[in-house]
């Protein structure tokens, strides 16, 4: 992959590509062994979950796959696969627990996998309007994505190398953050434009899919623990992510442009972090048995 980006390599690139559809179906297996073998989709804990967003975004991937033109939109969705990856191997339990009472229902499977498409489609979103920023001539714009690209990587790394070499978290993530941003910065060069609808696309898609795991989440709740709305952290936050992602469809239909809307994706894609992981491992709540 990074061989095909240097030498611009058309022959790379289709290698690179068909390497790419074999790791998905490669999880795709994976994903419905584990359910096969646990009885219910693999989602109710932290290992699983990064693997199953993984997947979705690897899905779509797959369906903007053609549409792409620039290698280099597959190799930013690659890279934050392998960080959700790298996450899912940071020490989280793999084993298969029983379900605990309140994920015993048939909306489980509705609820999480119109949600994780979602997530899903908003990242194809981000990691196009980074992209869009950090080719970008303008200084301020290729920073910004610098810095949106370096996150990943360093996410990436730092998950992996934490655990494999038990160095301190936080230290490790810093030093390989400051590295990575300056080989960005460094390698940084305009490149041609993407296309407005590419960028605006999944947002039109994730929109309706986030509504509906907020509804079908919102009939499980009443069966679960008795009402349609708790105001737990995680519903407050999905409110707050598809309030987000209605600005940004209005935005477009005033035809605002396509650096705005870029920005705008960097401001959706952090309440998603919020909303999936901070949540779950930093404020306590009716979905903290996700961050286990």
């Amino acid at each position: 992959m990074f061989i095909s980006i240097s030498f611009k390599s058309q022959k790379f690139q289709n290698i690179a590509k068909f390497l790419f559809l074999f790791s998905f179906l490669e999880n795709l297996t994976y994903f419905f062994y584990r359910w096969n073998k646990a009885g219910h989709i693999p989602v109710t804990d932290a290992f699983t979950s990064f693997v199953f967003f993984a997947l979705c975004v690897g899905l779509f991937q797959v369906l903007f796959l053609k549409k792409s033109k620039s290698f280099i939109v597959l190799f930013s969705s690659i890279l934050i696969s392998f960080t959700l990856f790298g996450l899912s191997i940071a020490g989280f339990s793999e084993n298969i627990e029983p379900l605990i009472p309140a994920l015993k229902s048939n909306w489980l499977a509705i609820h999480v996998i119109t949600s994780f498409l979602a997530y899903a489609a908003f990242s194809m979103n981000f990691l196009i309007g980074t992209y869009i920023l950090y080719t970008s001539k303008l200084k301020s714009d290729y920073i910004t994505g610098s810095l949106s690209f370096s996150i990943l990587v360093a996410g990436l790394l730092t998950s992996i190398l934490a655990n494999l070499l038990r160095y301190n978290i936080v230290i490790l993530g810093i030093v390989i953050f400051i590295i990575t941003f300056i080989v960005f910065i460094y390698f940084h060069k305009p490149f041609k434009n993407i296309s407005k609808d590419l960028l605006v696309k999944p947002v039109y898609i994730g929109f309706p899919l986030l509504t509906t795991g907020i509804i079908t989440g919102s009939i499980w709740a009443k069966y679960a623990w008795g009402g349609y709305w708790s105001w737990d952290p995680k519903e407050i936050w999905s409110l707050i992510t598809w309030i987000v992602y209605l600005i940004y469809i209005h935005y477009n239909i005033k035809n605002k442009s396509i650096r705005f809307l870029s920005y705008l994706a960097l401001v959706g894609f952090v309440s998603i972090m919020i909303t999936y992981l901070g949540v779950n491992f930093i404020m306590p709540g009716l979905h903290s048995y996700a961050s286990k």
